[in-house]
């Protein structure tokens, strides 16, 4: 997979664009993404600070499943977000109400 079909960098650039929003998030948020095709990966909001980890953490606030080719089009805004869960495109576990705040701050 080439660096601008790499899910995990594509987040790191889109965070970077956010992080004025990030002061706004209170307590302790993670965001585990897994998909067949791509090393999983997730993403912590403490305080208004972010770190994106490659690996698994033990208990997210939200874990989305999600195939790489998929993750990439949404980050790169050539897909809904919405659309794509509720085609079945995306799997949700955890805390449903943090998806549209993560989707806020990619999008």
């Amino acid at each position: 997979m080439s660096a601008g079909n790499d899910p995990y960098t594509l987040i790191k650039d889109k965070v970077k664009e956010a992080e004025k929003l990030l002061s706004g998030v209170k307590g302790i948020k993670v965001f585990q993404f897994k998909g067949d095709d791509y090393e999983p990966f997730y993403v912590m909001i403490n305080n208004g600070s972010l770190t994106i980890n490659k690996g698994t953490y033990s208990n997210p606030t939200l874990v989305i499943q999600v195939s790489g080719n998929i993750l990439v089009k949404l980050l790169n805004g050539q897909m809904d977000p919405v659309q794509a869960y509720l085609s079945g495109l995306i799997k949700l576990s955890g805390d449903l109400m943090e998806a549209m705040n993560l989707v806020s701050l990619i999008t």
